[in-house]
């Protein structure tokens, strides 16, 4: 029963030890920005620490050790505190960011929005600088160039024949076209599937960093390629005082985001009092391995006393004696 004890709570020292590496483990992944390979060694490592210090200690006491006693055991003990310490920091980050999943849901959700709108906003820019250029196109040319006859003459007098309506549509043509050509139509297609891939996520998630890094360098790859095509795309000669597309809505809501997931915060206490109780579980082993092992042997030491002689034996010891003294008498030696 004794044994069946101590291997239980084995048992349920390696699953607590599990539970609470894979918290630091997320934890870490999260402080550091979707760092799965940093999270993974820094996990394997506290298993491994507090596992050999467990075993040395459960050792040391159930044959008791005269090596390494109980202020050696005691300084094992210290090494796994110390080592539930440094790792309490992720475990700690993590329970936080549990306590604020929604707002971080909801955060998330708000970026995600603002990935997905980045197209519809680059295609209204390109729908608002077209009407404004035809808008400037067709005063020029009910004022015949009035205010500027030579930009009058450079733009209506391009080869090509038809009326000045007629070039002008040519020109927003060939303006949208710069603007939004099918190559980068076809690729705002593909972005937009592979974000919708993603598009729901919880804390839980150990991709979620990753995927949030992803569309935010996708995100911001767009914005630089609408950027350089609103600065070259001219709709008339002379046309350089058109604005070049900005957008700022989701790189400012993705660094919101990716603050509230990386920046450490303090401990909360429902953190410090679940890191103090998995310190207690994963000593348990320890705290039943002398019942178990090393008193349940000296009790079983005591329950087998030496052999003493019986009355039986007695008899026939003193029989046998003085069949001897017989002999000696007979034979006179």
């Amino acid at each position: 029963m004794n044994n069946t004890k101590f291997n239980f709570a084995a048992v349920i020292s390696i699953i607590v030890l599990l539970l609470y590496s894979y918290v630091v483990f997320m934890g870490m992944v999260y402080w550091k920005d979707g760092h799965i390979v940093l999270g993974l060694i820094c996990s394997i490592l506290l298993i491994a620490v507090v596992l050999a210090c467990v075993v040395v200690m459960c050792k040391a006491r159930a044959t008791r050790w005269k090596k390494l006693g109980n202020i050696g055991q005691f300084l094992f003990g210290g090494i796994i505190l110390m080592a539930l310490i440094i790792s309490s920091m992720p475990f700690a980050h993590f329970f936080n960011l549990l306590s604020k999943q929604k707002e971080i849901n909801q955060s998330f959700e708000q970026s995600y929005t603002y990935a997905t709108q980045i197209n519809k906003a680059y295609t209204n820019y390109v729908e608002t600088r077209k009407d404004k250029t035809r808008e400037f196109l067709n005063n020029l040319d009910v004022t015949k160039g009035k205010d500027n006859p030579k930009l009058y003459r450079d733009v209506f007098a391009m080869p090509g024949s038809g009326s000045h309506s007629d070039k002008i549509n040519r020109m927003i043509t060939s303006l949208e076209r710069t603007l939004l050509p099918d190559v980068l139509i076809k690729a705002n297609e593909q972005n937009a599937t592979r974000l919708k891939e993603g598009s729901k996520m919880s804390v839980w998630n150990v991709a979620m960093p990753n995927y949030i890094n992803s569309m935010n360098e996708g995100v911001n790859k767009n914005v630089n390629t609408y950027t350089e095509l609103s600065k070259k795309a001219h709709g008339y000669k002379g046309d350089n005082n058109s604005e070049p597309f900005k957008y700022e809505e989701f790189s400012n809501q993705n660094l919101k985001l990716k603050s509230m997931l990386t920046t450490m915060s303090m401990p909360s206490i429902i953190s410090i009092i679940a890191a103090l109780l998995c310190f207690g579980f994963m000593l348990l082993p320890y705290y039943l391995v002398e019942q178990d092992l090393a008193a349940g042997t000296s009790r079983r030491n005591k329950s087998f006393p030496t052999a003493r002689p019986t009355q039986a034996m007695n008899y026939g010891g003193r029989v046998r004696r003085s069949r001897i003294n017989e002999r000696k008498q007979r034979y006179n030696y």
